[in-house]
């Protein structure tokens, strides 16, 4: 289920976070006001399969997009805008977890994001495409991946992928994977599986080392590094919806991800 959320600023000069974990915040905090158990196993642990063991992954199963404004300025760690509504979707492929947000929101005359309060205008559920084998899409909120070791001095040490990596893809199919089992319980072939970014779109802004495709995103005291470009998925359909409604490669719940048609 996906939603669309519109977000009239109570008053202006208005604002939204750059922080994602502001955004995260208050997506749990909404979710607690009518479903506190879930917003906590959100938090905490995240869902898996009951049929899943205890070295099997669990997933958080939502993801934002970044906030649409209007003409905006930044200041310090801000998007400012002195007029018009903001637009931000939401998607997860758990019902209870939308359903959730939707009745928090229809009680609330207003909601507090960062440093503004808004009035809740229009929640628009947002119809599920039509998925085919093929299908390209645009990014709503960056890409990101990453893996981790542990060095000589036994820290973690972790590595964000850059697009142009080979393991870029095979890290988004991975996940997608792991993400379908923890949801149903059971294990999907698709070995034809297939993620990559739209090279067409990539050469078009001057390459996988062009800035306008990299992003640094803060996510509390942490800066994480990732993609933002279209990027073409191929295979099962079932995998590529999943891919829809909980985002593609890492961190969807801290607003990574999110993929729109194009």
């Amino acid at each position: 289920m996906r939603i669309r959320i519109s977000l009239a600023a109570e008053k202006y000069p208005a604002s939204i976070p750059l922080n994602h974990h502001i955004l995260a915040g208050f997506i749990y905090e909404t979710i607690s006001l009518v479903s506190p158990k879930l917003a906590t196993l959100l938090h905490n642990e995240g869902l898996r399969s009951g049929f899943a063991n205890e070295t099997d992954k669990s997933f958080k199963f939502f993801v934002f997009a970044l906030p649409e404004l209007p003409n905006y300025y930044f200041s310090g760690e801000y998007k400012c805008f002195d007029q018009g509504l903001v637009y931000w979707q939401i998607s997860s492929p758990v019902s209870d977890i939308i359903d959730s947000i939707v009745a928090s929101l229809a009680i609330n005359s207003s909601v507090r994001i960062g440093r503004s309060l808004f009035s809740v205008t229009d929640i628009e559920f947002i119809p599920t495409p039509i998925f085919t084998q093929e299908m390209r899409f645009i990014a709503l909120s960056p890409l990101t991946v990453s893996t981790s070791w542990q060095d000589i001095d036994r820290k973690r040490v972790k590595y964000y992928l850059r697009a142009n990596e080979k393991e870029f893809g095979e890290l988004v199919v991975s996940n997608l994977l792991a993400k379908y089992y923890a949801l149903n319980g059971k294990k999907v072939d698709d070995s034809q599986l297939h993620f990559e970014f739209d090279e067409d779109y990539i050469r078009s802004v001057g390459g996988f080392d062009s800035k306008k495709i990299t992003r640094l995103i803060r996510y509390g005291n942490t800066e994480i590094k990732s993609v933002f470009a279209p990027f073409i998925v191929r295979g099962n359909p079932e995998l590529i919806w999943l891919g829809w409604e909980s985002g593609f490669g890492n961190s969807n719940s801290q607003g990574f991800g999110m993929a729109g048609i194009s």
